[in-house]
């Protein structure tokens, strides 16, 4: 049976396991710090076509999630997610503990929409209590979706015109990028997705 929850379900390709016997006994730093983590982040640089990128690898997809939002969000602002996105049902409050609440939108299919998260920034500031409130600070979205359900094109590109508008961060989730850059229906290249996932208005790249 095959199993779409992630990329990660397998061991590994017989390559990249071939690799690892033949690497076994050789000793390097730790924490990120070897010959083959650096080879290994200049080769999503050059996939990304960005040389200035910050590449971090973590364990797990809960510590990454956590990591990001907790480091890019200020204290009184919130992630915006699907209704059933990864952070609002399946990381037993991680990010809630940081402090971050999760704004939930609905969703029958897996995706929120560009409407959707204008017309509830909209709602936000513009009521007179705003100051008392959890203001929406990040877009978080999965692609594929937890229902398996793509972004095209023009949804994520209206995303980020959304985010742009309200100055907000734009972050996809990449547990399952890979089955997304492979999908016919939508972007099929790291250096468009990094492009998307830019804050023009202010010139710094965003973590995905």
């Amino acid at each position: 049976m095959y199993r779409f929850q992630c990329d990660y379900t397998e061991g590994a390709h017989p390559a990249i396991m071939q690799r690892m016997v033949e690497t076994n006994m050789e000793q390097t730093d730790g924490y990120g710090l070897d010959p083959y983590c650096d080879s290994a982040r200049q080769k999503i640089k050059d996939l990304c076509e960005c040389q200035d990128a910050d590449v971090h690898f973590l364990v797990g997809g809960t510590q990454t999630n956590t990591t990001v939002i907790s480091a890019a969000l200020r204290p009184y602002q919130g992630a915006v997610a699907a209704v059933s996105g990864h952070i609002n049902v399946h990381e037993t409050g991680a990010i809630e503990a940081t402090g971050h609440k999760v704004l939930p939108l609905p969703s029958g299919d897996g995706k929120i929409s560009a409407v959707q998260v204008d017309e509830m920034c909209h709602a936000h500031f513009t009521d007179g209590s705003q100051e008392h409130m959890v203001q929406p600070g990040m877009v978080y979205i999965s692609h594929p979706t937890e229902n398996g359900t793509l972004y095209t094109k023009k949804e994520l590109m209206d995303l980020y015109e959304v985010c742009k508008k309200y100055d907000m961060l734009l972050f996809l989730d990449g547990a399952r990028l890979g089955y997304g850059l492979m999908a016919k229906t939508t972007y099929r290249s790291c250096k468009i997705y990094r492009r998307i996932l830019y804050r023009w208005n202010q010139g710094r790249s965003i973590i995905w």
